[in-house]
């Protein structure tokens, strides 16, 4: 059962209350195959007890799906990028945001079904909020296309970033990164040998890099720079040069933090604190 009773963790009644009390505790499974990953979130527990993380492998997605309705589970985090398009094909119904990107990264059970989210756009601007990172009329760059760099990059559009660059391998993967977005947000898709491309860079507030392939001159770095680096690495080399001449930096597992709290407050309707979330994401 999703909703597990328990009494771990729970802090004595106070005089007079009834001492029955019982918590209940929902199952959301986490389909991840990063091993590293999966052990952090297979061991966090929730100091309200309101939830338990139970990993699950990405496998046949038709199958761990519907053990989502059969077992009564709140809903599913889908951390696996090729499981995404799946999640999102399986669920009843899903958010503008995941019918935008074509993908789901969060499945959430409901009375109508299985609701699909996407969160990893959002995950970002609320990652860059907690950092005092103004988006209004700033500049930014996204390196690599996909499924993340299109969820970045509307969401970016939609928080007041004035100008967008999408650089990816080719001119076509560029152009296919292109969500809808707001019509104040300027637009450019191309690759990062265009010539107009180092201008860009230039005049960047924010750079974004999906693709961990992807370069960015170090002449062009400094403190004037925000940069979101979603390599695998903690410290990647880029962010390591960012780190040391003062650009503010962030990395996945900070993303990922907040990725989990936007989709965790979705299927239990709030209360989820995002600092737990954060402090697991950087035991390692």
């Amino acid at each position: 059962m999703s909703r597990m009773l328990s009494r771990a963790n729970v802090p004595p009644p106070s005089p007079g209350a009834r001492r029955d009390i019982l918590v209940v505790m929902h199952l959301v499974a986490v389909v991840c195959s990063d091993p590293s990953l999966s052990h952090l979130l297979r061991s966090f527990r929730d100091d309200e007890v309101r939830f338990h993380l139970h990993v699950v492998p990405p496998g046949r997605a038709a199958k761990w799906v519907e053990a989502l309705r059969t077992l009564d589970f709140a809903g599913a985090l889908v951390l696996d990028a090729d499981a995404q398009s799946d999640a999102l094909r399986l669920a009843d119904r899903s958010s503008l945001d995941a019918s935008d990107v074509e993908a789901a990264d969060t499945l959430i059970a409901t009375q109508a079904g299985l609701v699909a989210e996407y969160h990893l756009g959002r995950a970002l601007s609320q990652a860059l909020r907690s950092r005092l990172w103004d988006p209004r009329d700033a500049r930014a760059v996204v390196l690599g296309g996909g499924v993340e760099a299109r969820a970045v990059a509307r969401e970016l559009a939609s928080v007041g970033v004035v100008h967008l660059t999408l650089l990816a391998g080719s001119r076509p993967d560029a152009e296919r990164a292109v969500p809808r977005l707001a019509a104040s947000t300027d637009v450019v898709a191309t690759v990062a040998h265009d010539p107009v491309a180092s201008r860009l860079l230039e005049q960047a507030d924010l750079v974004v890099r999906i693709d961990p392939n992807a370069t960015f001159p170090s002449a062009l770095l400094g403190p004037h720079l925000t940069v979101v680096d979603l390599a695998p690495e903690g410290v990647s080399a880029l962010r390591g040069r960012a780190m040391s001449v003062g650009a503010l930096t962030l990395n996945r597992r900070d993303v990922e933090a907040h990725r989990l709290h936007l989709a965790l407050g979705h299927m239990l309707g709030g209360g989820v604190r995002v600092e737990p979330l954060m402090q697991l994401m950087h035991m390692e």
